[in-house]
């Protein structure tokens, strides 16, 4: 009975440490993160912590590709992931902020590659956070094929001078 005491004591303290150290290393490093401060994320606080900036994130999809719902689906899911992580780097606070105001995203549609391009090159002159999805071609399209973009998150007013003519998916 004391061997088995003995062994499942050691097997807590053992999961206790590793717990302690895990926490302690990310923990570390959520607090560099967070007490980074670059000149682009402070440019990118200014611009949206005013209280009358919402936030969303706006997924552009080409309807002339003419993928099927789930296509759609699976490429917004591509686009709305890799925004999120881009801005993670950039401007966490801006992630946050977004998170917690509810994570609005918005799915709008363009008629052509074109459109489509012509609507990143706006977003990033606009220094908004952008993620472009090309498509490996496995299923319904070409590969290659620009199929989703996503912008944001970003103030909606900033979103919406580049979007705003854009009709709903």
């Amino acid at each position: 009975m004391e061997k088995m005491l003995d062994s499942t004591q050691l097997v807590s303290g053992v999961a206790v440490l590793l717990s302690f150290l895990a926490g302690y290393r990310y923990g570390i490093r959520n607090l560099v993160d967070q007490n980074k401060s670059t000149e682009e994320e402070s440019i990118a606080e200014e611009r949206v912590y005013s209280d009358s900036n919402e936030l969303k994130m706006i997924l552009v999809v080409r309807n002339d590709l003419k993928m099927g719902k789930g296509k759609i689906g699976a490429q917004c899911g591509h686009a709305a992931v890799g925004a999120y992580q881009n801005c993670m780097k950039k401007f966490p606070s801006l992630v946050r902020r977004w998170d917690d105001s509810g994570s609005a995203k918005i799915a709008v549609k363009v008629d052509s590659e074109g459109e489509l391009l012509s609507i990143f090159r706006a977003a990033r002159d606009r220094n908004l956070n952008t993620c472009l999805i090309r498509d490996a071609g496995r299923t319904q399209i070409a590969p290659n094929s620009k199929t989703v973009l996503a912008i944001g998150p970003a103030p909606t007013d900033e979103i919406d001078q580049i979007t705003g003519h854009l009709k709903l998916l």
